[in-house]
């Protein structure tokens, strides 16, 4: 069976499968409004409790960007439209169980009519408010899926973060789901539990269960009750990838070093304090981007002035340096407290800077939250998304400084040199890249949507996806440069995109002279392994060859042995 891998590795196991239950609707009406009202508001409150529990359980594996997938159903739990509609249903005569299905599914059929598929994929979110709110009404609670036995391979039409966060996963090896994409909550969540996985494996849910399982989630081929032959095989590959694993594994207390010792700074991205052990564990030498979004994205209202300096100090002092990405908010992420407008093509609208500009005093209450937090520590650095033009540089500069006059002016202490860079995630930031750096300390290049807007293709959709390469060499020429304009002016320059973390794209981008790169924490030790195989001298004729190879392939084929 194929599908699409989304999360790597290899996984030998047992099919488990998760099957949603069976919830009649009756057809009955509702003789005693104040008695189903009731039944509907119950079920939501036991809910909210199942979620809150859930959640409160992953909180030992996940960390914050994927823990706020929780606050979003429960948000949809309480949804103001989808509840005032039932309620209207409820109160004309319709059972609760009726009423909330037909709301729901008309939600549901909303979604799935749309053409995004970040928000297509949003329908699976509907799907599971749905079913665990009415196996409430229907007194028929979902199951505990914490008991497992040893090598499981999760096998699902989908997966929820619910099912997810409740699964015993030191018994799980990997998953395997009818639907799905690499947007998908699935791959989302193994990803960040370094889970194998591979979704849109159609007729999946026909496997047995206990059904062996040979799991590829490089390739996206599942072998299911395999001959000898195939066993073997597998065996001899997952023994491979096993002594990788553990050759890597040595290269924790080690930097990033080139075979001839040069040092190429690699640092790692993070949501929160949470993901620290993770960068710590595998060596990381800074902070490349921290992404403070998910702070503003946990709570129903604006984090406050005191508590944003303490999860930003609790970063701080924990490594240096540490680049922090001020709130970017937008396109496919959304704060319940904000008025946002409805934009027919929100990646192009009001997000990251911009949506700051408009709220004035959101953006200076983080920026004054950072430099008190960083009062102590020597190497806390700002840096700005989605920076289009010099104006908007300056005028994001401006209000900085404004705000270190406030605190002066106020005695307050707090840090009076820090550096202040911007991400090049837009094409005129790098075509500008010369005159922007004669303002700024540092730059980064934010490669998710330098791609998507380099080639108009949007990254979450899957009919578009052959445009996002990040190995085309028109790419890697407008990187290179930027690199040159950045160093032309003395200006610092990094990488803190998903690039970064394939360990191809690194060695190019070690040839290019990057001053640092910035990954997931879990892709540091391949990326140390790849440089430590090569000089400078040879990434940089490497590079050369890149930049003047026609398609991604043939940069592709540079790199085959």
């Amino acid at each position: 069976m194929t599908g699409s891998a989304v999360s790597k590795g290899l996984a030998k196991g047992n099919v488990v499968k998760i099957e949603r239950p069976t919830i009649e609707i009756p057809k009955t009406k509702c003789t005693n409004q104040e008695a189903c009202l009731d039944t509907f508001e119950n079920a939501l409150e036991a809910s909210k409790d199942d979620l809150k529990a859930i959640q409160a359980k992953a909180k030992d594996t996940l960390d914050a960007e994927h823990l706020a997938i929780f606050d979003a159903h429960l948000q949809m739990v309480d949804d103001i439209e989808i509840v005032k509609q039932v309620k209207e249903k409820i109160a004309a005569g319709m059972n609760p169980l009726a009423a909330y299905y037909d709301v729901t599914e008309s939600f549901k059929a909303m979604f799935e009519a749309m053409d995004d598929p970040y928000f297509k994929e949003r329908a699976s979110d509907i799907k599971d408010i749905q079913t665990r709110v009415l196996a409430h009404m229907a007194g028929t609670p979902l199951k505990d899926l914490a008991l497992l036995d040893d090598d499981a391979i999760i096998v699902a039409d989908d997966l929820t973060p619910s099912d997810t966060a409740a699964l015993d996963l030191s018994k799980v090896k990997g998953f395997a789901t009818e639907i799905g994409g690499y947007t998908s909550h699935t791959a989302i969540m193994a990803r960040a539990l370094g889970l194998p996985a591979v979704v849109g494996v159609s007729g999946i849910m026909t496997l047995n269960e206990g059904d062996l399982v040979l799991l590829n989630g490089n390739t996206g081929v599942l072998e299911v009750n395999p001959d000898e032959a195939s066993l073997q095989a597998f065996e001899k590959a997952l023994q491979a990838y096993e002594e990788t694993l553990e050759r890597q594994a040595k290269f924790q207390a080690l930097k990033g070093l080139t075979k001839d010792g040069k040092s190429v700074p690699l640092y790692a991205n993070i949501g929160s304090v949470k993901d620290m052990p993770k960068a710590l564990e595998n060596g990381a030498e800074g902070i490349g981007l921290f992404r403070t979004e998910f702070l503003f994205m946990e709570s129903e209202k604006a984090p406050s002035l005191e508590s944003q300096i303490e999860a930003y100090a609790a970063v701080f002092k924990l490594m240096q340096p540490v680049i922090v990405r001020t709130l970017d908010i937008g396109g496919d992420k959304a704060l319940p407290y904000l008025k946002m407008p409805h934009e027919d093509n929100p990646f192009l609208g009001v997000r990251a800077i911009r949506l700051c500009f408009n709220e004035l005093e959101l953006f200076k209450t983080q920026l004054k939250a950072l430099l008190i937090a960083g009062k102590d520590y020597p190497d806390v650095r700002i840096m700005f998304p989605m920076i289009a033009r010099l104006d908007e540089l300056l005028k994001a500069k401006a209000i900085l400084d404004d705000v270190k006059k406030e605190l002066k002016a106020a005695n307050t202490p707090y840090q009076t040199n820090i550096l202040v860079g911007i991400m090049i995630e837009i094409p005129a930031a790098a075509l500008n890249a010369r005159t922007l750096a004669k303002h700024v300390d540092f730059f980064s290049i934010g490669t998710n949507d330098l791609i998507q807007y380099t080639y108009a293709a949007d990254r979450m959709n899957d009919g578009v996806s052959y445009l996002y390469e990040p190995l085309d060499p028109t790419l890697l020429r407008l990187m290179e440069s930027t690199v040159e304009a950045a160093h032309a002016e003395n200006t610092e320059i990094g990488v803190c995109g998903e690039m970064a973390s394939d360990p191809v794209a690194a060695l190019i981008l070690a040839g290019m002279g990057m001053d640092e790169l910035s990954m997931s924490a879990a892709a540091l030790l391949d990326v140390k392994d790849h440089l430590s195989r090569y000089t400078l001298d040879e990434l940089k004729a490497l590079k050369e060859k890149a930049l003047a190879a026609d398609t991604a392939a043939e940069v592709k084929a540079l790199f085959n042995d």
